[in-house]
């Protein structure tokens, strides 16, 4: 398989002043930005859970999914078959990769099948995922994690090509599942919640000019993270 290299070529294009309110552009396909230079951040707004998967399990606030992190996302092309598939590595989940004897790399990312084309609302769906899981061992104490990603969906219309998706993550953890809708945007930022996002000084600071974030995407600065997040459900937009 070769890397799919559009994403980048078309972020270009927005560098050199692509309007992002020009309606008229034709459509790029189905773009999504690659996390060779930087990760994207998803925030995990909880459905359900945590419930016990078997009988003599406790399950608490410990056994949820993290609010957010920061997650690798990659789009590859099989020039062969003519077909797409895309890859998340939560960074939660490969960071205990080293404590899991038995690792395998393919085990520590969901890797699914992504469609070439948009749908009639400018997104790109991805499903069967792989379980993407570890069994880390730290002495005496046994970790055992796992995300199945499904129903991924990346927003790949001209004014944001493949910056946005969202989807659904199951997650278990020592054998609590939880489930939870992903709002995720590229790149990963910084922020600092304490202080006041209305002051145009703070703007760096609060995921607003400046910061890096696309000015077009209503995000907020999430207080329990420090990171920027999608505002409301992908696509998440100002207007």
């Amino acid at each position: 398989m070769r890397k799919n290299i559009l994403s980048t070529v078309v972020m270009l294009g927005i560098g050199m002043g692509v309007s992002a309110c020009d309606s008229d552009q034709p459509t790029p396909g189905c773009v999504v930005q690659d996390s060779g230079s930087l990760p994207w951040f998803g925030k995990y707004d909880l459905v359900e859970g945590p419930t016990p998967t078997a009988a003599g399990i406790t399950c608490d606030a410990s056994s949820q999914a993290p609010a957010g992190e920061d997650l690798g996302v990659w789009k590859f092309y099989d020039v062969a078959t003519n077909k797409a598939s895309l890859t998340i590595r939560p960074r939660g989940l490969a960071s205990l990769g080293s404590k899991d004897p038995n690792n395998k790399y393919s085990d520590l990312q969901g890797t699914g099948g992504i469609t070439n084309d948009v749908d009639a609302n400018q997104f790109c769906n991805a499903n069967d995922f792989n379980l993407a899981k570890v069994n880390a061992i730290d002495g005496a104490t046994t970790t055992s994690i796992s995300y199945q990603f499904s129903n991924v969906r990346v927003y790949s219309a001209p004014s944001a090509p493949g910056t946005q998706l969202t989807g659904e993550l199951t997650y278990i953890k020592n054998g609590c599942k939880s489930t939870y809708v992903v709002r995720a945007i590229w790149p990963s930022t910084p922020c600092n919640p304490t202080l006041d996002a209305s002051d145009p000084a703070n703007a760096a600071d609060t995921c607003g000019e400046g910061s890096g974030v696309n000015p077009d995407f209503d995000v907020v600065c999430d207080a329990t993270v420090k990171k920027c997040a999608a505002g409301k459900a992908i696509p998440s937009f100002k207007k």
